[in-house]
């Protein structure tokens, strides 16, 4: 039933309120309320028919017309809004689909000069895709998911490691999968004092994704204290049987979609690409099992950006400049103090700052 009224939801406000509601936004726009505008997309066939009818002429008529499927709250006043697309990102990666990225994009900037937002944030794969396949350029006001997503890692990492006093000195990453991400994670886990590895794996014709079965891959899961599966699907990792070598005293962070399905393994499994802000909400919550305050790891550089007004290319500073604006892992109930300078845990992250600090006045001072 909530699948079928979300439905129908859905196909009025893209067919008869399409054009009030653009009017409608273009108004309110007008008073600045509007600080980003967000779009998704569904990981397959189930997760599209939570909001889309599963219709021939409709889904054809949606594909690359991004519709509002929300807004994104700050305390009681909007900030945002996010759309929806039903194409798949097996479909988007496709050279021949390049026209169809193109014109998602396109519309994107509109909606964003209509609305008066000032960043666009793209889920997921979206940014990757849209820049690796089809040579469009990730600049503002466009955001990529990247530093985001491994922010939300790295918080869900700093969580697991503060609840278990065994693994206060846990350093060991293996990270499966997950080509740039992957790569980009690696490094700055590496950079972060932990030591990492990586488990390779393929893509099979069939679109399934399998690790490389060799000596030197399983053999980088052995004595590992976090496992971060990059892998698209939960369902990739439990048909790997990956498990299988990995510790039972080993947490997973799974940043998959759909997730791994909780009490399935003998590991414990925590979600890594969820973050929350006091107060910051998505009404109606994200389709695909979503709560309202969870917000997605994606969407934090637009996010962020919006709220300060700062472009944060590099990672130590993207970071350090999301948890100074209460961002943090959805794994906690409340914020988090990261001021408390008490706590040995931030000390390169509070080091860092000060640095910050005393750069900005002694420019003030010579000017």
């Amino acid at each position: 039933m909530q699948i079928f009224l979300r439905q129908i939801i859905f196909f009025f406000i893209g067919t008869l309120l399409r054009w009030p509601l653009w009017l409608l936004i273009g108004l309110i726009g007008r008073s600045g309320i509007f600080k980003t505008v967000f779009l998704v997309y569904p990981t397959d066939e189930v997760e599209c028919r939570g909001f889309c009818p599963n219709i021939s002429f409709l889904r054809r008529f949606f594909s690359g017309r991004p519709t509002p499927g929300g807004l994104i709250m700050n305390g009681w006043m909007p900030m945002g809004i996010y759309f929806v697309i039903p194409d798949l990102t097996r479909d988007l990666a496709r050279k021949k689909n390049r026209a169809l990225a193109e014109t998602i994009v396109r519309r994107m900037l509109w909606i964003r000069q209509l609305s008066g937002a000032q960043t666009i944030g793209l889920a997921g794969q979206l940014g990757p895709i849209f820049a690796r396949r089809h040579n469009i350029p990730m600049e503002p006001p466009l955001f990529s998911s990247i530093n985001g997503n491994i922010f939300s890692i790295h918080e869900a990492i700093n969580w697991v490691t503060r609840q278990k006093q065994s693994f206060f000195h846990a350093r060991n990453v293996a990270v499966v999968g997950g080509g740039e991400l992957g790569c980009t994670l690696l490094e700055y886990l590496n950079n972060q004092g932990y030591h990492c590895n990586t488990v390779d794996v393929r893509y099979t014709r069939q679109g399934k994704v399998v690790p490389l079965q060799s000596d030197e891959n399983m053999g980088n899961l052995h004595d590992v204290n976090f496992v971060i599966n990059l892998m698209p699907k939960g369902d990739d990792f439990l048909d790997s049987n990956l498990h299988k070598f990995i510790s039972h005293d080993a947490v997973i962070i799974d940043f998959s979609r759909p997730a791994i399905p909780e009490n399935i393994l003998p590991q414990e499994i925590y979600f890594g690409n969820r973050i929350r802000r006091t107060d910051m909400r998505f009404i109606f919550a994200l389709p695909g099992g979503w709560k309202q305050r969870q917000l997605p790891a994606c969407a934090l550089p637009a996010l962020l950006t919006a709220l300060t007004g700062q472009v944060k290319s590099q990672l130590e500073s993207f970071c350090l400049l999301a948890r100074q604006n209460a961002f943090g892992t959805a794994l906690v109930d409340a914020p988090l103090d990261y001021k408390d300078k008490a706590n040995s845990f931030w000390s390169k992250d509070l080091e860092l700052e000060d640095e910050l600090t005393l750069e900005t006045m002694s420019l003030l001072s010579n000017e």
